[in-house]
């Protein structure tokens, strides 16, 4: 499967860099000016009141913020359920769709806790996604009605074991299988 929008990228074990190992990323964009997704099983370390003030208080607590990616750390992204979003949402699958965070919309009156929200995302210049996966370092699969749902610390695994290639057996792969 190419890589599009809404579909995900699932680093191989192969994939040594630490900003996606054992990542699973969904595509927001994909096409001839570049590639651009958020890396979603990556919980940071910074709170939502310190970038939202106001809106912390919305999403239950504690409210996470997932690191996207190493492009861009200072900006803010948001995902949810279709049914969640607002008006200048944009649709990333059927069931997904990207925030609007500048719309003036009133915290109080939405679903907060269903977004996730991410600072900085991933990006990849024209050529280079399609490199990288030619070179081993992706799966691209299509991506699942509770891909936002799913537990960080073992989105990688699921998100193999439900695949019917042979990817699937690399979800019980140890993470660091060289010290068996």
């Amino acid at each position: 499967m190419e890589p599009q929008r809404g579909s995900l990228l699932v680093a191989t074990p192969q994939l040594e860099d630490p900003n996606f190992r054992r990542s699973v990323v969904l595509m927001i964009e994909h096409g001839f000016e570049g590639s651009l997704g958020v890396v979603l099983n990556r919980p940071s370390t910074t709170s939502l009141d310190g970038v939202l003030p106001g809106w912390a208080l919305t999403t239950g607590s504690p409210s996470r913020i997932f690191s996207g990616g190493p492009v861009q750390p200072d900006a803010l992204l948001a995902l949810a359920p279709t049914s969640t979003a607002w008006v200048g949402s944009t649709q990333v699958t059927e069931q997904i769709a990207m925030l609007d965070l500048e719309a003036d919309i009133d915290p109080d009156q939405i679903d907060a806790t269903s977004v996730r929200y991410f600072i900085g995302y991933s990006g990849w210049s024209p050529g280079q996604l399609g490199f990288e996966i030619e070179e081993g370092a992706w799966w691209t699969f299509e991506s699942t009605n509770d891909v936002l749902l799913l537990d960080p610390m073992d989105c990688w695994s699921r998100v193999l074991a439900r695949q019917k290639s042979a990817a699937r057996f690399l979800a019980v792969h140890p993470e660091q299988a060289h010290l068996n």
